[in-house]
């Protein structure tokens, strides 16, 4: 008998669910006969297909040592396995290129092991770059992206690295830059420094005398008159930020149901299919950090800018 626990990562799920994911070389017919000859217990009780488990559950496996290590495993994953595109890594950190569509974080438990930092947690403990025996520290990401924002998202492979990029991102030592194409001709630089609220059943911002501050820079990189490519720096991090201060900027991001323009949206979703803002964290430079300082002048760009400048091409044709 084999016997493991469940932890923060991998609960809140159907039992079945999980054994896919922890059992990657077992083909799902496999499991299936274990699960009905009663070869699993959860908590000393039967296990079945759709029973949930629970963080600190204790999973009895009624099968070989030599079938249990042929199905767990796998020696030759590769980060695409998980679902991800990684830009750098090294023992520390890890940056990785979001796509627009996956959430950064789940919200919900049907977003349990589809998200971001899921597929990272599972890369980073799959591939024993994670001491498992660690029951006090998970990787975490240090900033986060809405779920149709595409881009770099930074994590923390140890408790060390967290708190360094942590207190980074407060003290703004770690620039991150966007691009977006807006509706508008913009010819100068400008910042937008003013205070919002978030409206939590509405999942959108506005504009509150007493609210949080944010403060964006932005900094036109091409415009036909009609519509505008420009680059924009988050000297604050606050929810919508750049979508909120475009559009209080009469220059709202192309694609943006929340704050965009409903006429530019459809025209162009009905030419190019573009039904989501066109927002992309392209880019990330590190000042000195501490326990990190070999990171100091380092710049790391997503693989998506080719995507943002031909949608910049077919727009300004319009």
């Amino acid at each position: 008998m084999i016997e493991i626990t469940i932890t923060k990562n991998d609960a809140n799920q159907r039992f079945d669910r999980f054994l896919r994911k922890y059992f990657e070389n077992a083909p799902l017919s496999v499991i299936q006969k274990n699960i009905r000859k009663k070869n699993f217990k959860i908590n000393g009780k039967r296990a079945k297909a759709d029973t949930y488990i629970y963080e600190d559950d204790l999973i009895a496996m009624y099968i070989s040592d030599e079938n249990y290590n042929k199905w767990l495993t796998k020696t030759d994953f590769k980060p695409t396995d998980f679902n991800l595109d990684i830009v750098f890594e090294d023992k520390n950190i890890i940056i990785m290129d979001k796509e627009s569509g996956l959430l950064t974080h789940s919200t919900s438990k049907a977003d349990y092991g589809n998200n971001l930092v899921d597929y990272m947690l599972s890369y980073l403990y799959k591939t024993n770059q994670v001491d498992k025996s660690d029951k006090t520290f998970n990787p975490a990401v240090v900033n986060r992206l809405d779920r149709n924002t595409a881009g770099l998202i930074i994590g923390a492979k140890n408790a060390n690295a967290l708190r360094s990029l942590n207190k980074a991102m407060r003290d703004n030592k770690i620039d991150k830059y966007y691009l977006t194409i807006v509706k508008g001709e913009i010819t100068e630089k400008f910042t937008i420094d003013t205070t919002i609220r978030k409206n939590e059943s509405k999942n959108k911002v506005k504009s509150a005398g007493n609210g949080s501050r944010i403060i964006t820079h932005f900094r036109p990189l091409e415009t036909n008159g009609k519509y505008t490519l420009l680059e924009c720096e988050l000297i604050t991090g606050k929810t919508h930020q750049i979508r909120f201060s475009l559009a209080k900027n009469n220059t709202p991001i192309i694609g943006d149901r929340k704050y965009g323009d409903k006429s530019t949206n459809k025209l162009v979703n009905d030419k190019f299919k573009i039904n989501n803002q066109i927002l992309l964290a392209y880019k990330v430079h590190f000042n000195d950090i501490k326990n990190l300082e070999y990171l100091k002048d380092r710049t790391y760009e997503s693989h998506k800018i080719n995507e943002i400048l031909n949608l910049k091409e077919k727009i300004f044709s319009l």
